[in-house]
């Protein structure tokens, strides 16, 4: 009886060399801390060849190397303000071979730093006496079609401030989009199937950066990688705009991405459920075309 690619993924029934091929790692715990207050973050950590290091990121930063015992990872870490904030594990094996676990969003209560969105206040306007309305003609409606920001492109990130450590909100980046709005990277894999580097990332003052409106996170690029989320089994493709789309095979799944084509694969946090939206499912090769999908999506 043929396998539904969500079956094979919720029973990993792969073959035993890309069962061996990367270490597995599992999403960070606890989900909740306190601003101030040291907690132990830690993740489970299995995997057929010796780990050679594990390393905790969070946010788009590496904090440091974690201690590997009994198959647990685990680091202490104290955040220095409240809000949400997100973190995983990322391993390498003797052998090289290297993996990143579930991208988990921990809430931190206390005091937020900056708690985005940031606007500038407006100031009240002065009443002015309203004019008697006088009849104007009917006239078909003019339609402008929206300029582009001219800031449309820009990668951003606040300015830190003297004594601000790697877990502080001005590490956070922001594309600046058509509509002029700043859209968060929700997390470092979502930024890297964007972009390769931070070379034409630019540093800018708090009230710069108040000046845009707050927008919606950037999503996966499309054709890059396959998603699926923590609490569902289902694989899917991503199209533009944020669209996923259920890879109905394991077949389907190879054909696009080839032998490794688990590899392609990126947990999408519960937390950013409602970032995407769900379109047709894939039920055949020519469904969809990762190639076309990726050079259609330049921003």
């Amino acid at each position: 009886m043929k396998r539904t690619f969500a079956l094979s993924i919720t029973l990993g029934l792969f073959s035993p060399l890309i069962v061996l091929a990367a270490p597995n790692i599992s999403s960070v715990v606890p989900t909740t801390a306190a601003a101030g207050v040291a907690v132990n973050l830690s993740a489970s950590v299995n995997s057929a060849i010796p780990i050679q290091r594990c390393s905790l990121w969070v946010d788009l930063a590496e904090i440091g190397e974690m201690t590997v015992i009994g198959g647990t990872a685990s680091r202490p870490y104290t955040f220095s303000s409240g809000g949400s904030r997100i973190a995983f594990v990322f391993c390498r094996d003797t052998s090289g071979n290297m993996s990143a676990g579930a991208t988990t969003a921990i809430e931190v209560s206390g005091v937020t730093t900056v708690s985005p969105p940031l606007s500038t206040p407006t100031p009240t306007p002065t009443p002015t006496p309203t004019p008697t309305p006088v009849p104007a003609p009917v006239a078909e409606p003019i339609i402008v079609a929206p300029t582009p920001s001219p800031d449309a492109g820009k990668l951003l990130k606040i300015v830190c401030p003297a004594g601000a450590d790697i877990n502080h909100p001005c590490h956070a980046v922001y594309y600046i989009g058509n509509d002029g709005k700043r859209h968060a990277f929700p997390n470092s894999r979502v930024f890297f199937t964007w972009y390769a580097d931070f070379d034409t990332l630019q540093e800018v003052p708090l009230e710069t950066m108040s000046r845009y409106t707050l927008g919606t996170n950037v999503t996966y690029r499309p054709g890059v990688k396959m998603v699926k989320f923590t609490t569902d089994p289902k694989v899917y493709a991503v199209s533009r705009g944020g669209v996923l789309r259920w890879i109905r095979t394991e077949e389907l799944a190879q054909a696009y991405y080839g032998n490794e084509w688990n590899k392609q694969i990126d947990d999408i946090p519960d937390t950013f459920y409602t970032n995407y939206t769900f379109g047709a499912d894939i039920n055949a090769v020519s469904d969809y075309n990762p190639v076309t999908e990726t050079a259609n999506s330049t921003e």
